[in-house]
């Protein structure tokens, strides 16, 4: 009985550290994040900001996926853009996520004739998803976009 009760107090013991761990997920701040990109990166012209309900027509995404959006948009002489999506989960991160690939690949096509000058910063773009955020970012130095990001984090 000994060795039983032993047993159980070890095994509460080491759960009760493990939940002691830092495992917080990064939050960030959809308009945070967005506005941050737009002042602290190089874009081939001036963006600017919309509404979320924009960002959500442009991508194709239903709302409900999302508790909040921000975007950025240029006059489409460049592809300079910035979508940063806060999803209600993991399952809405897959969904919002594949709509920024199929957006990915509508710039890819319509530049490819009108601006191919853009290709390399469309293939370049930056997309990251972190927790339930999706960012994509296509600008000129897009490998910046995580730290800029990451600078206004909780």
């Amino acid at each position: 009985m000994k060795k039983i009760f032993s047993f159980l107090i070890t095994f509460a013991l080491i759960f009760s550290f493990a939940g002691c761990a830092d495992n917080k997920a990064k939050f960030y701040e959809a308009n945070a994040v967005a506005d941050a990109l737009n002042a602290n990166l190089e874009f081939g012209e001036d963006l600017e900001k919309s509404t979320a309900d924009i960002a959500y027509s442009i991508y194709g995404i239903d709302s409900a996926l999302c508790t909040d959006a921000a975007f950025y948009s240029g006059s489409g002489a460049t592809a300079d853009e910035i979508a940063v999506f806060n999803c209600v989960d993991e399952n809405a991160v897959s969904s919002v996520a594949e709509a920024v690939e199929s957006r990915l690949d509508y710039l890819h096509e319509g530049y490819s004739s009108y601006g191919p000058q853009e290709i390399p910063k469309i293939e370049s773009a930056a997309v990251i998803t972190e927790g339930n955020t999706v960012i994509l970012c296509i600008c000129n130095n897009a490998e910046n976009v995580k730290a800029v990001a990451d600078s206004v984090a909780d």
